[in-house]
């Protein structure tokens, strides 16, 4: 499978072309997107779509549990909460390649479809916890290798942290820049004495 990954200018209400490769990194965006686009749609994608509720009352006290409203009772409020699953599935499909699109074509809401997604491309809670400890092994255990530029090893320890923010592992910045001084090798040695102290000050 392939995606588009090029980079480009999306507007703040339009979710970037979908990664099947970083797909958390993906998701995140995803996620920033549908907040500027209505603050309760974040709360829709993780808890499911609103469901017009009543409570049955008799002599203006109430009478059992909540039921669900018939559609001809919908008030302007729930028609609006209503919208926001369909807009929400809308921008997320808009975002996706159609080999990826089948996934979720039969999907009836933004919670079922980014489940489906999130299961198909970071995996079940077993292999999410098996990607995250992976991510901390390979951070304790990340060295610039032989014959590699300064620029090579920033890159490759950068895309190595966002990956580990996109699964919520988050380092304080003076930890890590002392880990990647800590991972240069000795002909930097000098230079990473003298950036350690300045850190520490």
């Amino acid at each position: 499978m392939s995606t588009s990954n090029n980079p480009k200018s999306f507007g703040l209400n339009k979710i970037p072309p979908f990664n099947e490769h970083n797909f958390a990194i993906w998701k995140t965006k995803a996620m920033v997107v549908l907040d500027t686009m209505d603050y309760e749609m974040r709360k829709i994608v993780e808890k499911g779509p609103h469901i017009p509720m009543y409570q049955p009352m008799v002599n203006n006290a109430p009478v059992g549990s909540l039921k669900q409203k018939p559609e001809t009772s919908y008030d302007d409020d729930d028609k609006r909460l209503l919208s926001l699953d369909v807009k929400s599935m809308a921008a997320i499909r808009n975002s996706l390649p159609y080999n990826v699109y089948h996934l979720v074509q039969n999907c009836e809401s933004t919670q079922e479809m980014m489940d489906m997604l999130t299961v198909a491309y970071e995996g079940t809670v077993e292999v999410h916890s098996t990607t995250i400890n992976n991510l901390n092994w390979r951070y304790e255990h990340f060295f610039a290798q032989q014959g590699e530029s300064l620029t090579q090893t920033f890159n490759r320890f950068n895309c190595l942290v966002n990956d580990m923010c996109g699964l919520g592992i988050v380092r304080h910045s003076s930890q890590l820049v002392l880990k990647f001084l800590d991972s240069l090798g000795k002909s930097w040695e000098h230079h990473v004495d003298v950036l350690k102290n300045g850190v520490r000050a």
